[in-house]
């Protein structure tokens, strides 16, 4: 088999038979209500395209513009890169120990591309990219210590790049390794930022339709060839990552997801070995997503019953319904009667997703050894999807005391998916504590650490001066995954252990209170941690 050099590999981005790869087609937009939208890319030269230009204000098309002439007039200082052993071996580390956390890259076609031309075989966006991700798990200080200046060198190639017509798919790769790489860095604003920019390009390279627009994009965006299997997946796999990231960021803090799903129609993933091979998978008809998620259960059903649905499926399909229940628990122009329809409807549908699982998805003892972090994640998002279904909050005239309440039949759900949590973490310690590694983990088990905490000082059984002791062991166990997350991700493990360690010291009335107020009240800004300082001592009081 022939391949093409490493040069064309790098340097293009395909145009024909990519209409179909995230699935809009012309006829379907008419279905789909209309978006308020304001983003606007800029040509090389600094001006709008015209169909985005109408929709901009002027003082948005000044500012643009300007930014974008002041970032051509001075481009930021490249760092050196290390030596080209040293890349390799940083490569290696990066698909031995981080790509699993945003699966989008072909590893053979990057080593093939580097060691042919060297570190001119990657462009610089995506090569420091990955060597910044990689650098935290290298076991020389001196590479580790390089990690932010090159974080921050790829943040600034991103930010550059993703206007720009070249290697169009490798910066929107470096972008899913830059936001990643925000989360694990406390960098949430700069994560959020790229994110939306690169969904943007990411739609405009994969919706090409229409011959304006074909031809703008043409101009903009720098697409130039015929589409092969492995740039199709690759395109793919970046919207469903972005997808990932999307939902991830946004709910914890209340805020409203940004990429709409009502729009997508894109294809399922392939498995990893598929697309990992050299070789072109057999031509095979895949499911498409779908926004009705009665449907999109099915789908999956039907995949798993075939044995074709990978571990990302059922992750996808896992943040797709974190997402439907931000959107429920923000619709606040719902009445009580249908927002609590809305919530029943999705715990029917996520007992639906729980029982079309197989065992090897959910279970370590089942599953394959290189997928233990799939199923680790997969169960932590089913778990934080469980509490927030099942925190119902006080109506008026209820008590705590009553037991006839939404609150006092739904909230042993709340307590059994945290704790299914702390055993998911426990049963995967037994074997390693790479887990800790994965920047899309932290905010989902604070979520369930805040039910934990909740039943810890308030107790539902009757004796509520009594403390449960199994509790405060499953409360150590959260405590110990944040203290070691310092050792991998030094700020996000202080920031969540500094989190865990403010609600530790709010007390019974505080548990109260956020019992009654309902899932809401887990979802905020962490403004309110700043204060503690940074040698804090989480110990569980007894």
């Amino acid at each position: 088999m022939s391949y093409p050099s490493a040069s064309q590999v790098w340097s293009s981005w395909p145009i024909d038979d990519v209409d179909a790869l995230l699935g809009l087609e012309a006829t379907e937009m008419d279905l789909v209500p209309p978006l308020q939208d304001t983003f606007g890319w800029a040509l090389p030269n600094g001006e709008l395209p015209a169909v985005d230009a109408m929709n901009l204000p002027l003082e948005r098309q000044t500012c643009l513009t300007l930014s974008h002439d002041a970032e051509s007039a001075t481009p930021p200082s490249e760092l050196k890169l290390p030596d080209l052993p040293d890349i390799l071996q940083l490569i290696d580390l990066f698909f031995e120990k981080c790509y699993h956390y945003f699966p989008v890259i072909h590893k053979q076609t990057a080593l093939d591309a580097i060691k042919s031309e060297g570190t001119d075989g990657i462009p610089l966006v995506l090569l420091y990219a990955i060597i910044a991700a990689a650098a935290a798990v290298h076991p020389n200080c001196r590479i580790r210590q390089s990690q932010r200046a090159w974080y921050e060198q790829a943040k600034s190639l991103v930010s550059k790049e993703i206007q720009q017509p070249h290697h169009v798919l490798q910066t929107l790769q470096a972008a899913i390794v830059v936001i990643y790489l925000g989360l694990a860095l406390v960098d949430y604003s700069s994560s959020i930022i790229i994110l939306g920019e690169a969904w943007r390009k990411t739609v405009a390279v994969g919706h090409s339709y229409g011959d304006g627009l074909r031809n703008l994009i043409v101009q903009t965006l720098g697409t130039q060839e015929k589409a092969k299997w492995i740039e199709k997946e690759e395109i793919k796999r970046i919207s469903w990552m972005l997808f990932i990231m999307d939902r991830g960021m946004c709910y914890p803090i209340g805020l409203m997801h940004a990429i709409d799903d009502r729009r997508m129609k894109m294809e399922f993933p392939m498995s990893e070995d598929d697309f990992q091979s050299t070789e072109a998978p057999p031509s095979c008809s895949m499911d498409r997503f779908t926004y009705n998620l009665d449907t999109l259960i099915t789908t999956m059903r039907d995949r798993s019953l075939r044995g074709s649905a990978t571990q990302l499926q059922y992750i996808i399909l896992g943040y797709a319904l974190l997402g439907r229940i931000s959107e429920a628990l923000d619709h606040t122009d719902d009445g009580d009667e249908a927002r609590r329809e809305r919530l029943d409807t999705l715990c029917a549908q996520l007992a639906k997703i729980r029982l079309i699982l197989p065992r090897s998805a959910t279970e370590l003892s089942m599953a394959k050894y290189d997928e233990f972090t799939g199923v680790v994640w997969l169960n932590i998002v089913l778990n934080a999807c469980t509490a927030l279904l099942h925190h119902r909050p006080l109506r008026e005239g209820e008590s705590l005391d009553d037991a006839e309440t939404d609150i006092a039949r739904h909230w042993p759900y709340c307590v059994a998916a945290a704790r299914n949590t702390i055993s998911i973490l426990r049963d995967a310690s037994r074997v390693s504590i790479d887990f800790v590694s994965n920047a899309h983990f932290p905010c989902l088990i604070f979520t369930t650490s805040r039910i934990l905490l909740v039943e810890y000082f308030y107790p539902s059984k009757c004796d509520k001066s009594a403390r449960d002791p199994k509790l405060r062991e499953d409360l150590e166990v959260v405590a110990l995954t944040y203290i070691r997350m310092r050792e991998e991700w030094r700020g996000l493990g202080q920031k969540f252990g500094k989190g865990m360690y403010y609600y530790l010291h709010r007390g019974e009335e505080f548990a109260r209170e956020t019992k009654a107020a309902g899932a809401r009240t887990l979802l905020g800004v962490c403004d309110t941690w700043i204060t503690i300082p940074d040698d804090f001592d989480l110990t569980i009081p007894g």
